[in-house]
């Protein structure tokens, strides 16, 4: 199955986002700041990266600029104003999820990407 990354520092969300995507079958790696996700997302390679925007060391937008993978990343983040989503649109994302994530709208744009 598809390993994705989860790039989230608030703990109850990357837990909420992990046991979602595992009860799903996915296979599935964290981090917690943007620096971590960086060197994980650059020295591996992943079906899918879940990032927030808002994270410490290395923001979302700044990941999205260093990073230059063909790996989709998906934007999970309480910014959700449309300057916002389309800056990270503009930077790489493919995707946008606000939070808090709705079950079924966050599994359907995860799987649409996985295809």
């Amino acid at each position: 199955m598809a390993q994705i990354l989860i790039v989230e520092d608030n703990e109850l969300n990357l837990k909420l986002m992990k046991d979602i995507l595992e009860a799903q079958s996915y296979t599935v790696d964290t981090a917690l700041d943007g620096q971590q996700g960086l060197d994980k997302a650059l020295h591996n390679d992943y079906a899918l990266i879940l990032l927030d925007i808002q994270m410490p060391v290395v923001s979302g937008y700044d990941f999205l600029r260093t990073f230059n993978k063909k790996t989709p990343v998906i934007v999970v983040s309480a910014c959700a104003m449309e300057n916002e989503v389309n800056k990270a649109k503009e930077l790489g994302c493919v995707d946008y999820i606000p939070k808090p994530i709705q079950l079924m709208e966050f599994l359907n744009t995860v799987k649409k990407y996985l295809k």
